[in-house]
């Protein structure tokens, strides 16, 4: 039983420690350490001065990535640590103090006396595997949104050298940004990126479309695109060319690096959650983003509790005789709500029980995008569920 609660405010260049008793009593005010070996040892000194490993007990605020050094750290010497989002201090802070004064002295001691107050429940040092997969998806994820950003620049070019060329591709490949995603486009625009290119292309061009789109871009395609170039209103310079180019470039630089990405995480879905990936639409790109997020659905006794950590909760208001519900929670990490989304979205496609579930819903007169937040609320129960049991996903048999 821990007799002595040790808070830890953390920053990039240093940390702030304060120690209490399980009375309240300060036994250590709050000090600055730093962020090096000094600092680290000068708090190994003082926390071994208050205790022994089964006597302290020690918290601090999840802080960006700033606290995983000091938790590594913290765990390699033998202690447990508990690692709190800082909104449930803040509301801790606004329930026990009216002054709003704010130092990181002050917040030491504050995460302190909440341990002291509610107990010790150390948080588990996420696996290396774990660690490994959360940060394969999260450098995948920040890729995809600045390969969005590319494709934005690309169209706005295009609006001035050739504004009726995402048109006419869009009859076949989509439309805006889906565009881009082909190989084939990409070739035609870095070869040929201005409306007075495309006028001037010759046969052996409308061959090598018709290779690379293996068939759909035909030579009667072709010729439809070269006499709309010819009518074109576009303008370009030199300058805007070679930034397409480069654009263009980049884009391809970001493909090979999400297909790497995907390929190194694969062997870890298979031996982290396969589970997750045997439901029918859910890869294992969105299967490695679903587990990773969550960290361990061990750490959730009920899947409604991971539903709010998710922020795919509904927000209630009850007063009296007021009963209201109103917008969904959103404050969970947004990346996994993301990736719940993009597997609704899949797994109403691919899966028949989802497919049922989510017409059901629009069934009853719900809006489309309320429909696909109840799936996705569906998705998560199934993987707490197969999580929990180590089962992989069966189809409902018809009754």
């Amino acid at each position: 039983m821990p007799k002595v609660y040790v808070g830890i405010d953390v920053a990039k260049f240093k940390h702030t420690c304060c120690a209490v008793s399980e009375k309240g009593e300060v036994l250590r005010e709050s000090f600055d350490f730093g962020n090096d070996r000094e600092g680290f040892d000068l708090l190994m000194k003082t926390i071994a001065e208050l205790g022994g490993r089964d006597e302290v007990a020690i918290a601090m605020e999840s802080t960006g990535h700033y606290h995983l050094l000091l938790w590594r750290f913290l765990a390699s010497k033998g202690y447990a640590v508990e690692v709190k989002n800082p909104k449930v201090i803040a509301r801790f802070k606004a329930a026990t103090e009216i002054s709003g004064a704010k130092t990181d002295r002050r917040d030491a001691l504050l995460i302190a006396r909440y341990a002291m107050t509610f107990g010790s429940s150390p948080t588990a040092l996420p696996s290396y595997a774990l660690s490994r997969m959360k940060s394969l998806e999260r450098e995948k994820h920040r890729l995809i949104r600045d390969r969005t950003s590319l494709y934005n620049r690309i169209l706005a070019i295009l609006d001035l050298t050739f504004p009726e060329l995402v048109g006419f591709l869009g009859e076949k490949s989509g439309a805006g940004r889906d565009v881009l995603s082909s190989k084939t486009v990409r070739w035609l625009i870095s070869t040929h990126p201005s409306a007075e290119s495309v006028a001037s292309t010759k046969a052996a061009t409308a061959e090598r479309l018709r290779s690379m789109s293996k068939g759909s871009f035909s030579l009667v395609r072709f010729h439809g695109l070269r006499e709309l170039a010819k009518r074109s209103i576009g303008t370009s310079f030199p300058d805007e060319e070679a930034e397409l180019r480069q654009l263009l470039a980049e884009c391809d630089s970001i493909d090979a690096r999400t297909a790497a990405i995907d390929a190194e995480t694969a062997p870890l879905v298979d031996e982290l959650c396969p589970q997750i990936a045997s439901v029918p639409g859910i890869g294992k790109s969105t299967a490695a983003m679903i587990f990773a997020e969550v960290g361990g659905f061990g750490r959730f006794d009920s899947p409604d509790k991971l539903i709010k950590y998710a922020g795919l909760d509904v927000n209630v208001y009850q007063s009296g005789t007021v009963l209201k519900h109103g917008r969904m929670g959103r404050k969970g990490p947004p990346i996994l709500r993301y990736a719940l989304f993009l597997a609704a979205g899949k797994c109403r496609i691919h899966c028949p029980e989802i497919a049922e579930y989510y017409s059901s819903k629009v069934s009853q007169g719900k809006h489309r995008i309320c429909a696909l937040v109840c799936t996705a609320r569906k998705i998560l129960r199934m993987c707490w569920g197969m999580m929990k049991s180590g089962e992989f996903y069966t189809p409902r048999t018809a009754e």
